[in-house]
């Protein structure tokens, strides 16, 4: 079953990542995001994660945006788990209105392929979002097929080389705004180290494409992650 839906998460990365391959027009800012992911076992196959981030979503003008996405989760097989979490996402941008966001997510994430020693190579995670935004009309759903690639480089024990690309989809539209389709995609280039026993840092460049109606917009990001395993 696991390897059943395995195969269909990295379909569905390909068919997004054909989607988001068509070349447009676009325009954006420069931003930093910021990320703690924290995540430890409870009892068993459960296990809790407690994510926040904030970004500075305007370099100049100062828009920010902050996320508090807290889980929990099961593996559901030795490459495998499931994740059911709450969102919230407050969002300040420099020259629009301040939205309150309040989002459920369910998620999948597989291991397919492995290094000879056993570490993680590739990372197939598929992630089902409801978003209710307050003052908006209907809840969107949204699709995000998200695959990653980190490559041991050996000259320097534990750093990695690290590729993400992330497509999202609109599965309604809704009144309050949102339109069925590629809504936008992130891809991401960088390196990962562990910090401390229990700690990892993953810095780079993230580049997100937000589709429109009329010409795209398109953000460059430098994207700082913690991960703490509790």
């Amino acid at each position: 079953m696991t390897r059943q839906l395995a195969r269909l998460s990295l379909a569905i990365g390909v068919v997004v990542g054909l989607c988001g391959a068509v070349p447009v027009l676009a325009r954006g800012d420069e931003q930093i995001w910021g990320a703690v992911i924290a995540s430890g076992t409870v009892r068993g196959d459960l296990f809790l994660w407690l994510e926040g981030q904030a970004r500075a979503t305007d370099a100049v003008g100062g828009g920010s945006q902050f996320i508090v996405r807290p889980a929990i989760g099961a593996r559901i097989g030795r490459d495998a788990h499931a994740i059911i979490g709450y969102a919230y996402v407050r969002t300040d941008p420099e020259d629009g209105t301040l939205t309150n966001e309040h989002r459920l997510w369910q998620q999948v994430q597989f291991v397919p392929l492995r290094t000879k020693d056993g570490a993680p190579l590739v990372i197939s995670r598929t992630r089902l979002e409801q978003r209710m935004i307050e003052g908006r009309d209907g809840t969107v759903w949204r699709l995000r097929q998200f695959i990653k690639v980190q490559v041991p480089i050996v000259s320097v024990s534990g750093l990695q080389a690290i590729a993400i690309t992330e497509g999202f989809i609109n599965l309604n539209d809704t009144r309050g705004g949102a339109r069925q389709g590629l809504d936008q995609w992130r891809s991401f280039g960088g390196f990962g180290y562990p910090v401390a026993s229990r700690a990892r840092l993953e810095l780079g460049y993230l580049n997100q494409r937000i589709i429109r109606s009329g010409d795209d917009r398109v953000n460059h990001m430098l994207s700082a992650t913690l991960f703490i395993q509790l």
